[in-house]
């Protein structure tokens, strides 16, 4: 083979090779997490424009109509997070990897309905003693109904719910404590809390039934991540 001959083929094999690098296989993408992605093509929702939630969030992509999936910041367990929900960073913090505090809020004038929620996880201590903080519970909100009690797989839900007639209007009350079972015990406190938000129009309703439906999709929602003896 004469040396122009053999010059085309190298520059041919380098053009292949080059372009055969150019497309990267699959293994070799990595998928940007909404952390990484520019706010302006994530969608338009405080989980994914709030700079403080965007970095917990999955995926874009719902997991089921109306929610999306949040990892908590410490890695411990995912929850649905409602699209149509403010997370509250200033009332949200962490302590080590064994306490994590989430609070969200909703208002709608239009609905004339909001509520306010809060998630407090707690690694082995508290979570072995499930008995000890939904006594504290029934305290601090003054609860004197009996305890519902779910088991699903390697969880135990208790939950109660309430009505209080307030200067403001009807407030539906749900608190509970969500433990799991498996391994080293970890657990979930929450509290939620609904009402109108102007208790003076005729619009104002406020269905405990489907406030319980609710609150029994978002907490049963939460997944746990199987933790070491050793952790913490």
């Amino acid at each position: 083979m004469d040396k122009s001959k053999t010059l085309l083929a190298v520059v041919i094999a380098m053009m292949l090779g080059g372009c055969g690098q150019m497309g990267s296989s699959p293994e070799e993408e990595t998928e940007k997490t909404p952390a990484e992605m520019d706010p302006a093509d994530l969608p338009q929702i405080d989980a994914f424009q709030n700079e403080y939630s965007r970095e917990m969030m999955v995926s874009t992509e719902p997991v089921a109509d109306g929610y999306y999936l949040m990892r908590s910041k410490i890695g411990v367990y995912t929850i649905w997070f409602p699209e149509d929900a403010v997370f509250m960073d200033n009332a949200s913090g962490i302590d080590g990897d064994h306490y994590e505090k989430l609070r969200f809020a909703y208002e709608s004038e239009e609905e004339n309905w909001g509520y306010i929620a809060d998630f407090e996880y707690f690694y082995s201590g508290s979570a072995n003693r499930p008995e000890n903080k939904l006594e504290r519970l029934r305290r601090r909100w003054d609860f004197e109904g009996e305890w519902k009690e779910l088991k699903d797989g390697k969880t135990t839900l208790y939950y109660g719910v309430k009505e209080n007639e307030t200067e403001y209007g009807l407030e539906v009350v749900i608190i509970g404590f969500k433990v799991y079972e498996s391994g080293v015990p970890q657990a979930t406190e929450f509290s939620y809390i609904a009402s109108c938000v102007d208790n003076n129009l005729d619009t104002c309703q406020v269905h405990l039934d489907e406030e319980e439906a609710f609150v029994r999709t978002w907490v049963e929602s939460i997944e746990y991540t199987q933790r070491e003896e050793h952790d913490g």
